[in-house]
């Protein structure tokens, strides 16, 4: 019975080797979409290239990996592909930081503006309030955990026995956040953090907010997402965990609001930014709950 078994489930990966995964799909048109874009937008040469080698590395890592059960078994060609969108999550990110030449001092102006009508609505005023070193470092740690948070959820379908819905998964979490880098192109603005006569709440210094921000000056594009794609991917993250796995996708939900507000205290994003966030996170897990 267990060689029948086991004989089965080799049978149903070979299927599933044998089409190209909706995940994959959605990283692919990204990748080539910002491509096109830059060829087409007025970018540097060297801006173009860097733009079309990542889209090279994307696309040439996703053909071998649809086509790894040639030198692979099955199951670890499946699972290869389970784990790759992971790898390539970024890609489109860094692809779009190609795009940002310059700041838009009227965007910034106006989405510093709407922060200051969504604190005087909470009856607060950023400048006059002091975060506590206790809850700076758990916002901190929030913020830095949104990195390891996506590949943790599915970690999370593994463990649950939930394998066959990991492109479920992906789906959700890799249309919302890429939503979020396209728009980015048309959004330039800085961190709130980093532009000048912004309000911000006066936090101490940490350990893990100084290791965010090198993190951020090393591998981010020094500008920020429109929206917060740190928010839309926590929150797509735990859209899906609270439908396939609702105890686990609980704590996702807690961490994905804790990302949210660590966003707007650090200075990392405008309220704006976290909130179109939450928004297109909840109508891409709406839109593909009512297809799939």
């Amino acid at each position: 019975m267990g060689d029948i078994q086991s004989r089965e489930e080799e049978i149903s990966e070979v299927q599933r080797g044998a089409i190209l995964r909706a995940a994959e799909s959605i990283q692919l048109i990204f990748v080539t979409m910002f491509l096109v874009s830059a060829w087409l937008c007025p970018l540097s040469l060297g801006q173009r290239l860097r733009v079309t080698g990542l889209a090279s590395v994307a696309i040439v890592a996703i053909t071998m990996a649809r086509y790894s059960a040639g030198w692979l078994t099955p199951r670890a060609s499946s699972v290869l592909r389970d784990w790759l969108p992971a790898a390539l999550l970024l890609v489109p990110y860094w692809q779009v930081g190609e795009f940002f030449t310059s700041t838009d001092s009227a965007v910034e102006q106006r989405l510093a503006a709407f922060d200051r009508r969504c604190f005087a609505l909470l009856g607060t005023e950023p400048l006059c309030v002091t975060v506590s070193p206790v809850l700076t470092t758990y916002l901190q740690f929030a913020y830095m955990m949104v990195y390891p948070l996506i590949p943790l959820g599915l970690v999370a379908l593994y463990l649950g026995g939930l394998r066959s819905r990991v492109d479920d998964y992906w789906i959700v979490v890799l249309a919302a956040t890429y939503v979020c880098f396209a728009t980015t192109i048309f959004v330039r603005a800085r961190p709130p953090r980093l532009s000048p006569g912004y309000s911000s709440y006066r936090i101490p210094s940490t350990s893990l907010g100084a290791l965010n921000e090198n993190i951020l000056s090393r591998a981010g594009i020094q500008a920020i997402t429109f929206p917060s794609a740190h928010v839309a991917s926590a929150m797509a993250a735990a859209l899906i965990l609270l439908k396939l796995e609702p105890r686990v996708g609980l704590v996702f939900l807690w961490m994905a609001l804790s990302v949210a507000v660590a966003t707007i205290v650090g200075g990392y994003h405008y309220v704006a930014d976290v909130l179109v966030a939450i928004g297109i996170a909840m109508l891409v897990f709406g839109v593909t709950s009512c297809i799939r």
